[in-house]
């Protein structure tokens, strides 16, 4: 076993209520492609700890690595609900949507993850409506 792996099961023993450690313990054996006890690590962080985004998108894309993409969703949701601006919640719920066949969802998630707008096209009529209306409102003089 891995000797991180051994510090953190040996500190979440001494102290079981810190979601940091759980956490910490969570990532380190994601990265070392445990996925199943990683989700372990990242429930129970989420358990002591309901509003840490951080876990949530962490659990989230542990869960796109099992192949369970609803559920990655639902907890890269959660994280948006708790922090909406969070781009890496943003970028994950894309590829469990991508992954559930949800394309046009999943593009719209890459986008808010790369701090792009996109206008639909109601609004780029509207707009340009708008824009037309004010030219005819507008007075122009001819001076001689």
């Amino acid at each position: 076993m891995n000797a991180a792996i051994t510090t953190f099961n040996n500190t979440v023993e001494f102290q079981p209520e810190d979601a940091k450690d759980w956490y910490n313990k969570g990532e380190t054996l994601a990265n070392l492609g445990q996925y199943k006890e990683a989700l372990a690590s990242f429930n129970q962080a989420v358990e002591i700890q309901p509003n840490n985004h951080a876990a949530w998108v962490f659990r989230g894309v542990v869960l796109i690595h099992l192949n369970c993409y609803e559920e990655a969703l639902a907890s890269c949701e959660k994280a948006l609900v708790i922090q909406p601006n969070d781009k890496q919640a943003w970028l994950f719920r894309g590829a469990a949507l991508n992954y559930l066949g949800r394309y046009k969802q999943s593009y719209t998630s890459y986008d808010k993850a790369l701090g792009i707008e996109r206008q639909s096209g109601w609004q780029k009529l509207s707009q340009n409506l708008k824009g037309i209306f004010r030219l005819g409102n507008s007075t122009v003089s001819i001076s001689s």
